[in-house]
């Protein structure tokens, strides 16, 4: 198995059961992240931004084992969005001085997210310059 099937399948694993879960019973999730709604609306935004999101990324990834030509594609929305929510979530530990371990495992993985998948599409490009010169 190459790299960049074990790195989808973690990917998938990770995103896929996370979104589904939130979007399925994001009543199991409110203890863990320290949400709660106060409304309907507000629960059926936690399927959408948590449950809708996540599990977006998680169908990228197997769409991507399944067609690797959207490998590529899949790294460029995991570098660009794991980047962003590092970088929000890192204002907010210290605007909101939320230094728990949730906040702290989570940014860890939105740090792996986005570095990685940044990593990627710099190894990519070098493979398609080297291809084009060779070509």
């Amino acid at each position: 198995m190459n790299k960049k099937t074990l790195y989808l399948i973690f990917n998938i694993a990770v995103w896929t059961p996370w979104g589904l879960a939130c979007t399925l019973a994001p009543f199991l999730i409110t203890d863990i992240i320290g949400v709660k709604s106060l409304h309907p609306s507000g629960e059926t935004d936690m399927r959408a931004m948590y449950g809708g999101f996540q599990l977006a990324m998680g169908l990228m990834a197997l769409h991507a084992l399944v067609n690797p030509r959207f490998f590529r594609s899949f790294v460029y929305a995991l570098g660009v969005i794991g980047s962003c929510l590092a970088l929000s979530r890192t204002y907010g530990l210290f605007i909101d001085d939320s230094f728990t371990t949730y906040t702290l495992g989570v940014l860890g993985y939105e740090l792996f997210a986005g570095i990685s998948g940044l990593i990627w599409l710099y190894l990519l490009s070098g493979q398609t310059t080297s291809n084009k010169a060779s070509g």
